[in-house]
């Protein structure tokens, strides 16, 4: 555990929907206070209860209570109007949890979930599969990354709504729930059997001999822990040269990115930066790793986002690896989860990040060194057989080690 988690600090997310729907994310693209230890705020949380400019809010409230022909909960009606405020933001990645909602979040976090088996994000304020998990209900279904969630259940959610679709999508393990999607133009009907998924998040394995393959589904707790052990084995295989495939991988929390760059960029240099509304700069810095300078080559596509990118971004620009692939997805923003109100949270965005080199990405995304296409109609499972992306990275590899 890091030292600033014991201090009760908040751990920063970078996600594009931390959710494996039904999961769940959120996610992201998001990376999504700490899960653990969140930022707790004072009484009152700082803000001004004499401003008269929420007297209405209470107008309302008492028009409703007087006037409304049936009892009202007064609960679901604080909830709603805090809900309705933080959606006032305009912010798909700011989000009010309530109880449930919170715990759940916290729960995915950790890389278990109960739903389909998909990472979601938003583009052209559609909800649209960033990765489905490779042998999850969803990936059965015939889901794939790119597929724009239209409906759940009948009922149209854009892109801005995504957290209320996800609330839907999720629930008891064993039921179905029904989801339109467009895929490849065409709009279709798909009902998929919720399941309990665990989430192997760090994978290895030696391809070609002498080249070490990891990947990496997503920036959970102990990811870079589990990268740097499965480095040090490749190495004890006897690989030389190593891909980290960060394909799919729609971030998480931002200090595991941090660690795993560290693993190739030495100890003090920037790994990023960010700038909040008050412009004020904070810097995260390597804490340098057993990998500098080993020859490397980073793995990306459009599912590739937030924590993902901080990595990538870093190693690009300390040219400490060569990016092969897929533009990557491009969110640039940084959240924080704050405890608020009886065991519930509320995320919001609080600053922009940038690479060292002082780039911002955020709906830009990584451009490759060398871009490579997937082949038409390739199916998973990808291997060193049908995946062109990892042969090219191999044969950069190779050639350099030669």
């Amino acid at each position: 555990m890091y030292e600033e988690e014991k201090r009760g600090f908040p751990k920063i997310i970078l996600v594009i929907l931390f959710l494996v729907v039904a999961i769940g994310s959120f996610f992201g693209g998001s990376i999504y206070g700490s899960l653990n230890s969140p930022v707790i705020l004072p009484d009152g949380g700082g803000s001004s209860t004499n401003d008269s400019s929420f007297d209405k809010l209470f107008e309302v409230k008492d028009v409703l209570h007087q006037q409304y022909y049936q009892d009202i909960d007064d609960e679901a009606l604080l909830e709603g109007a805090i809900k309705g405020m933080v959606d006032a933001v305009g912010d798909p990645y700011t989000v009010f949890f309530n109880q449930e909602e919170y715990q759940e979040f916290q729960d995915d976090g950790q890389g278990n979930y109960v739903g389909i088996g998909v990472m979601v994000g938003i583009k052209e304020d559609k909800i649209v599969v960033i990765t489905p998990f490779e042998g999850s209900p969803a990936y059965e279904a015939g889901i794939r990354a790119g597929d724009f969630i239209l409906k759940v259940e009948g009922v149209e959610y854009k892109g801005s709504e995504m957290d209320k679709a996800v609330s839907v999508i999720k629930g008891e393990e064993g039921k179905p729930v029904t989801l339109t999607i467009s895929q490849n133009g065409v709009e279709k009907d798909v009902t998929i059997v919720r399941a309990s998924i665990t989430l192997v998040n760090v994978q290895s394995e030696v391809v070609a001999g002498n080249i070490g393959h990891v990947t990496m589904l997503q920036f959970t707790n102990n990811t870079a822990k589990q990268v740097r052990e499965a480095m040090e084995e490749l190495k004890a295989q006897g690989a030389e040269g190593y891909i980290l495939d960060l394909r799919g991988n729609p971030g998480g929390y931002l200090d595991e990115a941090v660690d795993t760059a560290s693993l190739f960029v030495e100890k003090g240099k920037t790994v990023l930066y960010t700038l909040d509304k008050a412009q004020q700069k904070r810097e995260y810095l390597s804490k340098g790793g057993d990998f500098i300078g080993a020859p490397l080559v980073v793995l990306l596509d459009e599912g590739s986002a937030s924590a993902s990118e901080v990595v990538a971004g870093a190693l690009k620009d300390y040219k400490a690896a060569t990016i092969v692939g897929q533009k990557s997805f491009g969110k640039g923003i940084v959240q924080m989860v704050f405890n608020v109100g009886n065991k519930e949270g509320v995320k919001v965005t609080v600053s922009s990040y940038y690479s060292p080199n002082g780039i911002n990405i955020h709906g830009e995304g990584i451009l490759p060194d060398v871009e490579v296409q997937l082949p038409e109609g390739v199916e998973a499972p990808l291997t060193i057989d049908n995946d062109t992306q990892l042969q090219k990275a191999v044969e950069i590899l190779q050639d350099g080690l030669q």
